[in-house]
């Protein structure tokens, strides 16, 4: 459901539920006007001190609930920022600013700023567990190059609040793409308290002109001189940033964890780099994880379904050796860029992938002998990765119309 209609439905529902309950009310009742509805925040480390530097998004309702985006001509959200050496005091503390009282039960999307995620991100989970507003399932990621308010305060086009936008784009992303992963907080907490995994975080970035993304003249364009891009995957290690992934290590990372529903893979065709589009529709891959005379040996088996999207060269499709050809090939290229990320990770023994959390399922026993140095042994495991790849379809037409025979 779009963000303003899922807010004015709110409004609307809230608004008739308070007509008609009696004058009297509840000790703890809150009226709808006396409400912030925040529905992304951004936190970060200060540059100069220890605090944190917090900034809350918050709905402009009649800009939301007017038929366009303009209304009175204002953005459809404001966003107040303050520093604080808690995130409740914080909180509290914006009240200076906001003359309503902030209501967290609908934030999608949190930010966390790279300086924090560096010094360690364990501390800030301690809030969101305590409190009954704020829901675990809000997604996270972390700021790539930009302040996270400044990515908090960003005007998008097509959704009028820039936390849909983002959320839209992670989904879609995920089902077509398949370049990163959609982290909840209360995942990533899981990931934090169990030895045998780190989070793994989506991170997000400002690509363009970056100076006037906070100002609705850069949505009068057709071409906006800026975009939010969902950009790479954050590792970590003990709570702290550890590295990025970027590419197809980002891509090898999704197909090691299972997480590629659908993506797209250029092959080389006749000796020309790219020249085939290979769209898989079907991935699964299964992990097992074992310890032989104190060294760990990690097998993965990816199973996957593809189709000919986009053929650049004269090939036949009809012909099963060309087929089995562009399977081999697919495969290898696959490994390749799993092997990258496991090696990426293994350099900063960071377990993104749960290696250790598998051994504890399979082999409980073998596990609590080695959980305390699970690091040192997942930077030097052994991984074997078999690949068996099927392409299914080879669309329209099996004869290229590059081939001139």
């Amino acid at each position: 459901m779009k963000a303003s209609h899922w807010l004015t439905r709110l409004l609307l529902v809230a608004l008739a539920a308070a007509s008609a309950l009696p004058t009297a009310g509840c000790w703890n009742s809150r009226e709808l006007n006396k409400l912030a509805i925040v529905t992304a925040i951004s936190i970060d480390k200060a540059e100069a001190n220890d605090q944190y530097e917090l900034a809350f998004q918050v709905v402009m309702p009649g800009e939301l609930m007017s038929t366009g985006r303009s209304g009175t001509g204002a953005a459809p959200f404001t966003v107040y920022k303050v520093q604080s050496a808690t995130l409740f005091e914080g909180i509290r503390k914006a009240s200076k600013q906001v003359p309503r009282q902030l209501f967290f039960s609908h934030i999608q999307i949190v930010i966390l700023g790279e300086r924090l995620a560096t010094a360690g991100i364990e501390e800030i989970f301690d809030f969101f567990e305590r409190s009954h507003e704020v829901r675990l399932t809000s997604m996270l990621l972390v700021a790539r190059g930009d302040s996270p308010s400044t990515l908090l305060s960003t005007l998008v086009p097509l959704e009028p609040l820039q936390a849909e936008a983002i959320m839209g784009a992670s989904e879609s992303t995920g089902k077509i793409w398949s370049g990163s992963p959609v982290v909840g907080i209360d995942e990533a907490i899981r990931k934090l308290i169990n030895p045998g995994s780190e989070p793994a975080i989506s991170g997000l970035r400002i690509v363009g002109y970056d100076q006037d993304v906070a100002k609705k003249r850069s949505l009068e364009q057709t071409l906006p001189p800026y975009h939010l891009e969902i950009s790479g995957v954050a590792m970590f290690r003990e709570g702290k940033l550890a590295g990025w992934l970027d590419r197809n290590k980002a891509r090898g990372y999704m197909f090691t964890t299972n997480h590629v529903r659908s993506t797209i893979m250029n092959l080389s065709c006749q000796g020309k780099r790219d020249g085939l589009a290979l769209e898989i529709v079907r991935s699964k891959t299964k992990t097992s994880v074992a310890l032989k005379d104190g060294q760990v040996k990690v097998s993965i088996g990816v199973s996957a379904e593809g189709s000919i999207a986009e053929v650049k060269c004269g090939i036949t499709l009809d012909n099963l050796s060309t087929l089995y050809k562009i399977e081999q090939e697919w495969g290898a290229k696959t490994k390749a860029d799993m092997t990258a990320a496991i090696r990426s990770a293994q350099a900063v023994k960071s377990d993104i992938f749960g290696f250790g959390e598998v051994l504890q399922r399979s082999h409980p026993k073998a596990w609590r002998g080695v959980q305390d140095r699970w690091e040192e042994l997942f930077a030097e495991a052994e991984v074997n990765i078999v690949f068996e790849g099927q392409i299914l379809r080879a669309g329209m037409r099996s004869k290229s119309l590059m081939d001139k025979s």
